[in-house]
């Protein structure tokens, strides 16, 4: 019985072997998938966006860039340009054969609309003609600058001066409401400073109390935190 289990067990190795060459024999001779290589006339697109948003006389409001791109015009050419001088990536150049690249603002302008809309790569396609991957590359490549041109200006912790002035602006204008969601807090290392007693003092009055503390607006679902000022506190004014 022994003798007639090692049989079997040989001959099931042998066919299972045989299976597996056969499949990658077969495989072998199947063509293999090229990658189609689409033609976005990117030329075409650039001058279509060019015209649209960045032209003396453009299709479009400075109202609706803003809306669009979630800053102002001038903001965002200055973005460009400084990440054109940092990074050769964000240049305009020209390929092996002879065509130009996507511009500067055709690659700014794919990443700016995927932050502000939370899209996917592949649906600002069918206004950029550029594809996903490529998209996705250009995403990587533009935080990365952002953050090395101007992480070291804008990118920082308020200081005391900042916070005076964050204060005096907001009194000016009235300290409106904010929209930040509260289920990001169980997350967000934004507390961690004062927990750990290294944030900035700052001084202010509300309703004649006393504050120390950086203070958030927020509405009635916040918890009863020192550190959340509601909207309500405010109808009386801070000082």
């Amino acid at each position: 019985m022994d003798y007639m289990n090692d049989g079997m067990d040989e001959e099931l190795v042998r066919l299972f072997f045989e299976s597996q060459n056969q499949e990658e024999a077969s495989s072998s001779r199947r063509p293999r998938r090229q990658r189609i290589n689409i033609e976005r006339n990117r030329e075409d697109r650039h001058d279509r966006l060019f015209n649209d948003y960045f032209s003396e006389t453009p299709v479009y409001t400075n109202e609706q860039f803003r809306q669009r791109y979630r800053m102002h015009k001038h903001v965002f050419l200055h973005i460009v340009e400084a990440l054109g001088q940092h990074d050769e990536y964000f240049q305009m150049r020209v390929d092996a054969t002879g065509r130009s690249s996507l511009s500067p603002l055709q690659k700014c302008t794919v990443v700016i609309r995927m932050l502000a809309y939370g899209t996917s790569a592949d649906i600002v396609d069918a206004y950029l003609r550029i594809g996903e991957t490529t998209t996705l590359k250009y995403v990587d490549k533009f935080t990365r600058g952002v953050i090395s041109v101007f992480g070291a200006q804008y990118l920082q912790r308020p200081d005391t001066q900042d916070i005076e002035h964050l204060l005096q602006t907001g009194e000016v204008r009235g300290f409106s409401g904010s929209n930040n969601d509260i289920n990001v807090l169980n997350e967000s290392n934004v507390f961690n400073n004062v927990l750990q007693g290294r944030a900035p003092e700052v001084h202010y009055t509300i309703n004649h109390t006393e504050y120390n503390m950086g203070y958030y607006l927020s509405d009635g679902v916040y918890p009863e935190w020192a550190t959340f000022v509601k909207k309500s506190q405010c109808r009386k004014g801070i000082r």
